[in-house]
C-alpha cells in the first residue's frame, strides 16, 4: 500500500513545470534504483504511460497520483510523498523514567528522545524479557545513536551478530562506440558491521516497536533475521521501512524512494515486521504496541531465524531502445526523447559545468516546443536545437529526417574563415572545378542565391562546438551539404575582383579532408628540416619515418587534420621525458550514496616505454580548428613525452570517448563521454591546444599558394 500524506488543496506550478521535476525523479530513479538495474521494468514507458497524469495536474495532489503512477513497477516500498509537514511522534512526555518493568520480568525500554546511558544498559540485568521501544518523540535522533544501540545489542546477545551491508548502484553512462576504458556500470557494496558480544552478555527474547517515522536500524533487522529478536510496526500513513534512501524535490512535495539495498552474503535483506498495527503513537503499557509485543513475548514465544532471502539486484548492461518503428513519435513519446537526452547529459557529461548556458532552461524550451512540432523533421530539429547548447563539438544530431534534410553529399571543395571572409581553402580532389573557374582563395559570396556569410550565421545556432572557431567551421560544413546527384550554383569572387559562377555537383567523397597539394607525406626541407603529415601517415610507416627524419635538426608534425592510430608509435621513438602517463581522462559516476555523489574516475593514458632510439631533434606540431579528438590527444601525449612547440591556431577543444544517446523515432545524439585534461591538469576541453606560436592562413598567402603556417613554422625553427 502507498499513502500519500498531501495537505491542502493549493494549486500546483503549470504543467510546464511538473514535467522538468518529473524529469529529475525518473533521471534519480533511472540510474541508482535497484529495481532498475537488469533492465526488466520499462522506465521509459513507465514515464510516457504517466505523462498524461503528471500534465494534468493542477494540485499537489494530482501530482501524488500521477508521481504514484510513475513509481508505481518500482514496488518501493520506501516510496512516499509528502508535503513537508513534519511527522507525527510519538507522544512521550519528556522526562518521564525511561525503563519500565512489566509484569513476568519484562523491560520496556523507552528509547524515543535519544541514545541509551549506561545506566540503562546496566538495568536491564535483572530482566527476563525485552520490550525496546525505538519510536523516535524527537525529529532527528543523536548523531551517535546507531552506536549506542550497538553497545546496547551488545550486552544481548551470545554470539557474533552480522549486519546487512548497505549496496548501491554506480551507473556510467551510454555505452562508448570503442570498448571500454573507463569503468561500466555496477554496484557498490560497503563493508558490514558485526556486532560482537560484550563479557557480560546474556541473550534474552526481545522485541522492538518501530513505526513509519524512520528507517528501521540495522541492527534490529540483523537481530530478527537471526532469530533473536521480534519486531513490531505501529504504523500510519506510510509503511515501514528500511535501507538506504534518497529524496527528490517535486512541486513543493518530498518524494522519498530506495537508494539502494541492504544485502548479507546469502541475499538481500528484507523487512517483513512480525505484528503490524494500525497507528497509535501512543507509548507506554496500556499502548497497542507494547501489548502486542507482550502477546509475542509469551508462552509461545518462537522466533525463527529467516534463512531464505531473494536475490541482490543485479547489473545488466542495457542498450537503450532507438523505437525505430515511431518514425514521427507521438506527444508522450517525444517529451520523453527531450527528458532522456537532458537526464543523460545531466548525469554523464562530464563537461557540463563548462556549458555557457542553463541545460535546465535547454529541458524546459525543449519540453515546450515538442508540444508544437507537427514532423518528424520538426521533432528532430527541436532535439537539435536543445543538444546545440552542450558546447561540445562532439555532439551531432542524427535522424533519418534531419540527414535527408542535411544531405550526404558534399562538393569536395574547403571553405575557411580567413580575415574575416569566407574562401576557398582546398579542393578534395583535383577534378573539383575546372581549375580556371575555381581557384584557392576565392572568396566564396553566396550558394544557391543565399550569401554564404548569411547561410553560416543561420546554420550555426544548431551547431553545438566547444569553440567559436569550431562551431563556425562545422556550420561552414554543414553549408557545403546537399542531396548526391544535384547541383549547387557557388558566386565566387578572386584577387581581380571579378564575378564568377561556378557549378559544383553534390557527391558522396570518401575523403573529405583537404589535401595538402603536393607535398609528400615525409618531406626533408631546406636547413635539415624534416615535415611529417600526420593526416596520412599510417602507423605501419612509422618506423621507416623516423629512419628518414633521425639525423634532422626539427621535426614538423602536421596535426591540421586527424591521425590514423600512431600515437603509441610515435610516442615509443619522441618520449624523451621519459614521461609514463600523459593525458588524464575524467568518467562521471552516478550513484546515490551520499559520500560519493558527484564521483569521477580519474585515469591517465600509459605512454608505452621508448623502442628504438629516440629523436633528439626539436618537435614542433601544427594545430588549428580541423585538429580535433584524437589529433588533440596526440598532441597533450606529445607535449608530456617531449619539449614540443604548437604552431598555428587552437585546437577544436573537444576530446574523450564518444557515446550515444538512442532516442525515440531513431534518433541518436553523440557527446564526450569524458572530459580530458592535460597531464598536469590543465583545463582543456572548450579550450583545446593553445598554440605557443600564434598565426592564421592569410588572403594573400592563400592566393599566392603558401602555406602561411607550415612557413611560420619553420621561421620558429630556425629561430630557437
Amino acid at each position: 500500500m502507498l499513502a500519500c500524506c498531501l495537505t491542502g488543496a493549493a494549486r500546483a506550478a503549470t504543467a510546464g513545470a511538473v514535467l522538468p521535476d518529473a524529469a529529475r525523479l525518473w533521471s534519480a530513479a533511472k540510474y541508482t534504483h535497484p529495481q532498475l538495474a537488469d533492465g526488466r521494468i520499462d522506465w521509459d514507458r513507465a514515464l510516457v504511460e504517466a505523462m498524461p497524469a503528471l500534465l494534468a495536474a493542477h494540485s499537489r495532489g494530482d501530482t501524488g497520483s500521477a508521481v504514484a503512477t510513475l513509481m508505481a513497477p518500482l514496488k518501493d516500498p520506501s516510496l512516499r510523498m509528502h508535503a513537508g509537514a513534519a511527522p507525527e511522534l510519538v507522544r512521550w512526555q519528556a522526562g518521564s523514567p525511561e525503563l519500565a518493568w512489566l509484569p513476568g520480568g519484562v523491560a520496556l525500554l523507552h528509547l524515543h528522545a535519544g541514545i541509551p546511558t549506561p545506566a540503562q544498559i546496566d538495568g536491564l540485568g535483572a530482566a527476563r524479557k525485552l520490550i525496546l521501544d525505538l519510536r523516535p518523540a524527537l525529529p532527528a535522533r543523536a548523531e551517535d545513536w546507531e552506536g549506542a544501540l550497538h553497545q546496547l545489542v551488545a550486552r544481548l546477545v551470545d554470539k557474533p551478530l552480522l549486519l546487512p551491508a548497505e549496496r548501491y548502484r554506480v551507473a556510467s553512462g551510454p555505452r562508448p562506440a570503442d570498448g571500454w576504458e573507463g569503468m561500466p556500470g555496477a554496484f557498490l557494496t560497503l563493508e558490514a558491521e558485526r556486532v560482537m558480544p560484550a563479557a557480560d552478555a546474556r541473550a534474552r527474547p526481545m522485541v522492538f516497536i518501530v513505526n513509519d517515522t524512520e528507517p528501521v536500524p540495522k541492527v534490529v533487522l540483523a537481530l530478527q533475521r537471526a532469530g533473536l529478536a521480534m519486531i513490531v510496526a505501529e504504523e500510519g500513513a506510510f509503511r515501514i521501512r528500511s535501507g538506504p534512501l534518497q529524496t527528490v524535490s517535486m512541486n513543493g512535495m518530498r518524494v522519498e524512494f530506495s537508494a539502494g539495498e541492504l544485502v548479507l552474503p546469502d541475499g538481500r535483506v528484507d523487512l517483513r515486521a512480525d505484528r503490524v498495527l494500525n497507528k497509535d503513537r501512543r507509548s507506554g503499557a496500556a499502548s497497542a504496541p507494547v501489548r502486542a509485543a507482550l502477546a509475542l513475548l509469551g508462552n509461545k514465544w518462537r522466533p525463527r531465524a529467516r534463512s531464505a532471502s531473494p536475490a541482490p539486484a543485479f547489473a545488466v548492461r542495457q542498450e537503450e531502445p532507438a523505437y525505430r518503428e515511431m518514425a514521427y513519435p507521438g506527444p508522450a513519446w517525444r517529451s520523453l526523447a527531450a527528458i532522456k537526452l537532458w537526464s543523460v547529459m545531466d548525469r554523464h557529461f562530464p563537461a557540463k559545468r563548462l556549458m555557457s548556458s542553463s541545460w535546465d532552461d535547454a529541458l524546459s524550451a525543449c519540453l515546450e516546443r515538442m508540444s508544437t512540432v507537427q514532423n518528424a523533421f520538426e521533432y528532430g530539429r527541436a532535439l537539435e536545437d536543445m543538444a546545440a547548447t552542450l558546447d561540445d563539438s562532439h555532439v551531432v544530431v542524427f535522424s533519418r529526417a534531419i540527414n535527408l534534410e542535411r544531405g550526404k553529399g558534399t562538393l569536395g571543395v574547403g571553405v575557411g574563415l580567413v580575415e574575416g571572409r569566407y574562401l576557398v581553402t582546398s579542393v578534395a580532389h583535383a577534378g573539383v572545378g575546372d581549375g580556371k573557374r575555381l581557384r584557392i582563395g576565392d572568396d566564396v559570396l553566396s550558394l544557391d542565391g543565399e550569401n554564404f556569410s548569411a547561410r553560416v550565421a543561420r546554420l550555426a545556432p544548431r551547431v553545438a562546438a566547444s569553440t567559436p572557431a569550431g562551431k563556425i567551421r562545422d556550420a561552414i560544413a554543414r553549408a557545403l551539404r546537399g542531396a548526391p546527384g544535384s547541383t549547387a550554383l557557388l558566386e565566387l569572387s578572386g584577387a581581380d575582383r571579378e564575378t564568377r559562377s561556378v557549378r559544383l555537383p553534390y557527391a558522396v567523397i570518401d575523403e573529405e579532408e583537404p589535401v595538402r597539394g603536393d607535398r609528400p607525406i615525409i618531406d626533408i626541407l631546406a636547413g635539415n628540416i624534416a615535415y611529417v603529415d600526420l593526416d596520412r601517415l599510417e602507423p605501419g610507416a612509422v618506423d621507416a619515418m623516423f629512419q628518414t627524419v633521425m639525423n634532422t635538426r626539427t621535426l614538423i608534425l602536421d596535426m591540421r587534420g586527424y591521425p590514423h592510430g600512431v600515437g603509441q608509435a610515435l610516442l615509443a621513438r619522441l618520449n624523451v621525458n621519459g614521461a609514463s602517463s600523459g593525458p588524464v581522462s575524467a568518467q562521471n559516476l552516478v550513484t546515490a550514496y551520499d559520500a560519493a555523489k558527484g564521483a569521477r574516475l580519474l585515469f591517465s593514458d600509459i605512454i608505452a616505454p621508448a623502442r628504438g632510439p629516440l629523436y633528439g631533434g626539436k618537435v614542433i606540431m601544427l594545430i588549428d580548428e580541423h585538429s580535433q579528438s584524437q589529433a588533440e590527444y596526440l598532441a597533450m601525449q606529445l607535449e608530456a613525452a617531449t619539449p614540443v612547440q604548437f604552431v598555428g591556431t587552437p585546437s577544436a577543444g573537444a576530446n574523450g570517448d564518444i557515446r550515444t544517446v538512442a532516442l525515440p523515432g531513431g534518433v541518436f545524439v553523440s557527446y564526450s563521454g569524458y572530459e580530458v585534461s592535460h597531464a598536469d591538469g590543465r583545463q582543456f576541453q572548450r579550450i583545446g591546444i593553445v598554440p605557443h606560436v600564434l598565426v592564421a592562413p592569410t588572403v594573400d598567402g592563400l592566393r599566392a599558394g603558401r602555406d602561411d603556417v607550415l612557413e611560420r613554422a619553420i621561421r620558429h625553427a630556425q629561430e630557437r
